[in-house]
């Protein structure tokens, strides 16, 4: 196999190349950039772990160099997967994509290459380069989107900017202060320092970069923006694998700087800095479970659902825990494929409907049936519910919380998980039950190439959710490489203090149930088939299709009792505005239409340097 380093040069030269194809042939292009995804994919699978390469001479003998190691190979394999089957839905999606379609593909292989970068780097300042072409790529798609995409990629630009530059901000101080920047000399130099202080600053300014790219409160901001604005299809990869890039970030502050050792235990084995970040993923959870309900535009709610889904994660990893911080990166795992199946869908839906509004939709199961299939095992997963592997992420999740008497974390969580039933059934009722339009009649399903990536995504999350032993061994590597206890697993049986948890048992009793529902099914009488409008309500007739759909207002009675909740949204526009507004002040103050204004400050600067001069 090729070197690490001209894998991630055959991405960021590949983008040239894609942009020259897919000027040529859009589907070439995208082709293109499905085969590179999937050979990347097999690569990082394959690739051994301890593999370091050198890149260049940062200052004097300061390196910087790329290494595999368990954690990023666990991203990199989950990342790439994500990328390849999103690539390969592009494929036929991007023919209806008619402007920008070259720029679209090199983009994404420069997102890739980035995210790529990132998983090996081995140092701070390697990682922050590679980010910052992650970033980039994912910056100049988004407003390829719809008509509110340039605003939205703006505001993502400036929280990434925020993250950024305190991640930057605290690489630049760890070398001025010890003269290093590899991560096992950093971790070794912040051992042995002395003020507390200094640590503190140094993880919550590193860690600040992973909470932003995941949507954490209350840098989380942008995600609703960027998630609704930006090109449908590319939505999949932006929450399936470009905010892994904020969770891999997040175990490195965590783990690879050992917080155990760092800071004190502040409640049951949980560092105090931990437990601080973890009540960030509870107003997370909170924050993202109520606004979805309350989001009629299906990608804002999968949007604020994201937020919600990273709150589980961070709480996860910054549990340190065998199993807790093994569930934080299962589920990193369940909600890249989650995501990619549930935006998918949405992409699909939105390219044969034109629009994301669920009150502009209804009855497509009729229309589109494999996509519906998709989208419902999708929500199963993403609610955790048996057999799906995203209910083994969230049962270790929640055995940590127990466990370690964190019954007000483990309540939000739980409150989270009811939560996620109400808003993902929002689309499921009103995009695909209920009734289906006139203007809806002739829908088509989508194509082979787009519902093959989405087929085999729903067979990955039922098989992993029987037989999670892949998923969990690459777990139990890396649980090993950081020095925590590893899970103990047999394959089908997850083994922990309070029980074990036996997959194939679950499922045979599912499936059991399953069949005797069927066989009712079929034994019992059907309901008698009737037009739709051949009912009355109120004594009168319906005689308009579209006047019987209730998805306007489908949580009214609940969204009504926090109508007026405190908006992070409105203070940080409120913020925008006055800088806007200082700037158009001091814009009009100093720039002049005619030349009595430029006379006139430069003779005040006249007069002052006279003033100061003598």
């Amino acid at each position: 196999m090729i070197s690490i380093t001209n894998l991630i040069l055959v991405f960021l030269f590949g983008s040239l190349i894609s942009y020259l194809l897919t000027k040529t042939n859009k589907v070439l292009g995208s082709i293109f950039n499905f085969l590179i995804s999937s050979y990347a994919l097999f690569y990082v699978w394959n690739v051994n772990v301890g593999k370091t390469e050198k890149l260049f001479n940062v200052f004097g003998d300061i390196e910087s160099s790329l290494k595999v190691t368990y954690l990023g190979k666990f991203f990199a394999i989950v990342s790439f997967l994500v990328l390849a089957f999103v690539s390969f839905f592009i494929i036929d999606w991007i023919r209806s994509n008619s402007k920008n379609s070259a720029a679209f593909n090199a983009f994404y292989l420069l997102m890739a290459g980035g995210s790529l970068g990132v998983f090996f780097a081995n140092d701070l300042i390697t990682l922050y380069i590679f980010w910052e072409i992650a970033v980039l790529g994912s910056f100049l798609i988004i407003p390829m989107g719809n008509k509110d995409s340039k605003k939205a990629a703006i505001n993502y630009a400036v929280m990434s900017a925020i993250g950024s530059y305190m991640y930057l901000f605290a690489t630049f101080s760890i070398l001025n202060r010890y003269g290093v920047i590899s991560f096992d000399r950093v971790i070794n130099k912040l051992s042995n320092e002395s003020s507390t202080s200094y640590i503190w600053f140094i993880i919550l300014f590193i860690s600040s970069a992973g909470i932003v790219k995941s949507g954490i409160f209350p840098l989380h901001t942008w995600l609703r923006k960027a998630y609704g604005s930006s090109p449908d299809a590319f939505t999949a990869a932006f929450s399936g694998q470009l905010s892994k890039l904020g969770s891999y970030v997040l175990a490195i502050s965590f783990a690879v700087f050992p917080t155990m050792k760092l800071f004190p235990q502040f409640y049951h084995g949980i560092p105090t800095l931990n437990y601080l970040l973890i009540w960030l993923g509870n107003i997370s959870i909170i924050l993202g479970t109520f606004m979805a309900i309350r989001q009629n535009d299906m990608k804002q709610l999968i949007a604020y659902s994201s937020i919600a889904n990273g709150g589980y994660i961070l709480i996860g990893l910054a549990s340190l825990d065998s199993i807790g911080f093994a569930g934080g990166l299962f589920h990193v795992f369940n909600h890249a494929i989650i995501s990619v199946m549930v935006f998918l869908s949405f992409a699909l839906v939105i390219l044969r409907t034109g629009t994301s509004k669920i009150d502009e939709m209804g009855g497509l199961i009729w229309r589109m049936p494999m996509t519906f299939v998709t989208y419902l095992v999708g929500i199963i997963s993403l609610a955790g519910i048996p057999p799906t592997s995203g209910f083994i992420s969230k049962w270790m999740i929640f055995n940590t919380l127990v466990r370690k008497g964190m019954f007000i974390t483990a309540a939000i969580a739980f409150i989270g998980s009811v939560g996620s039933f109400l808003y993902v059934f929002r689309p499921l009722a009103g995009v695909f039950l209920g009734q289906l339009k006139k203007k809806h009649y002739n829908l088509k399903e989508g194509s082979f190439i787009m519902l093959l990536p989405m087929l085999l995504m729903v067979t990955l999350t039922v098989l992993l959710g029987v037989y999670p032993k892949p998923i969990l061994d690459l777990i139990v590597s890396v649980e090993t490489e950081l020095g925590i206890k590893p899970l103990e697993h047999s394959g089908i049986i997850i083994k922990t203090p309070l029980g074990s948890w036996n997959t194939l048992t679950v499922f045979i009793m599912f499936a059991v149930g399953f069949i005797i529902a069927l066989v009712l099914y079929l034994l019992f009488p059907k309901a008698k088939k009737v037009e739709l409008t051949n009912q009355y309500t109120g004594a009168e007739f319906l005689y308009n299709y579209d006047l019987y759909h209730y998805a306007t207002g489908f949580y009214r009675f609940i969204e009504r009792l926090y109508d007026k909740h405190p908006s992070f949204e409105k203070l940080y526009e409120m913020v925008s505005t006055f800088f806007k507004s200082m700037g158009d002040f001091i814009t009009g103050l100093v720039y002049k239409t005619g030349p009595s204004g430029y006379v006139f400050w430069i003779s005040i600067i006249i007069l002052i340097i006279y003033w100061v001069r003598w």
